[in-house]
């Protein structure tokens, strides 16, 4: 079989249990919730590649507004060296184009990077996943997340990431309100932290700070009181030192680490040191 004899199509919303398939083959710890939220976010950006009517592989895309990113590129693996990742590649980023999005993102595995690079991606800053224990402690500034505070949160959280996440903050909130706090100094949002039950662990993300940096770790440890021990695991840029060093002070060890790796003119995004956290790969 070569690249020719593959067809891609949309991803719907019964693919998703063979998304989640191959994510948990590559060990990644998806969840149902994260392939919903792409669909929804657009339900014209997520692509299943098959073979003899039998679905061999996928790609997704989030566009934003200049700039957009891709994910979860997996080809079963009895299907890999045919050059089936670089025709799912392409399609991906045509579809990005002709939404004029011109700037394109994405964290890279390490197996993946001569695939990327061959389309122009260039490395930026390694995006590390670590995973740690926090001493849980109530903090009077901190409080639960509500949906009235979600104006205020587009507002600074797409000014330091470079687009509106509001769709998927909102979803964030709607199943997992318990783990979504903001810090409010005098009825002034500061920043907010976001989290997700996932199989034996919590993720956390995004986690975004406006000011106030030095009660970042407040926030870090009052989200620590909803997690009943699990272990959390996180995304974080490598460029960002003040978040590392919450995070070495915690002794969270690196599972791994991929490239974020950028292509095209530069966009909107950003790599500020206000993003404690990554949402997820898929989105930034």
């Amino acid at each position: 079989m070569d690249g020719r004899s593959m067809y891609i199509r949309k991803m719907s919303q019964q693919d998703i249990e063979f998304a989640l398939t191959l994510t948990t083959t590559e060990g990644w710890g998806s969840i149902k919730l994260d392939f919903e939220e792409l669909l929804a976010f657009d339900p014209q950006g997520c692509f299943i590649a098959e073979f003899s009517d039998e679905p061999i592989g996928m790609i997704c895309t989030t566009p934003y507004n200049s700039f957009g990113f891709v994910s979860n590129l997996i080809v079963l693996r009895e299907h890999r060296n045919k050059k089936l990742g670089t025709e799912l590649m392409k399609h991906a980023l045509e579809y990005l184009e002709r939404k004029h999005v011109v700037s394109h993102l994405l964290d890279g595995v390490m197996k993946a990077i001569s695939l990327y690079e061959r389309f122009g991606f260039e490395k930026r800053h390694k995006s590390l996943r670590l995973e740690g224990y926090v001493e849980p402690k109530e903090s009077a500034d901190i409080r639960y997340m509500t949906a009235g505070d979600l104006d205020d949160i587009d507002q600074f959280d797409t000014k330091f990431f470079g687009a509106s996440r509001k769709r998927f903050i909102e979803s964030r909130l709607r199943h997992f309100p318990k783990l979504c706090k903001v810090l409010d100094i005098n009825g002034e949002l500061a920043g907010y932290i976001m989290g997700s039950e996932r199989s034996g662990f919590i993720r956390i993300g995004p986690w975004v700070m406006k000011n106030n940096h030095e009660q970042a770790e407040d926030l870090l440890r009052d989200f620590a009181l909803e997690v009943d021990g699990m272990p959390l695991q996180i995304g974080v840029l490598k460029n960002n030192r003040r978040a590392l060093q919450i995070f070495q002070k915690h002794k969270f060890a690196q599972k791994s680490f991929s490239w974020r790796m950028m292509r095209g003119p530069k966009g909107n995004w950003t790599f500020s040191d206000h993003l404690y956290a990554i949402c997820s790969a898929a989105r930034g």
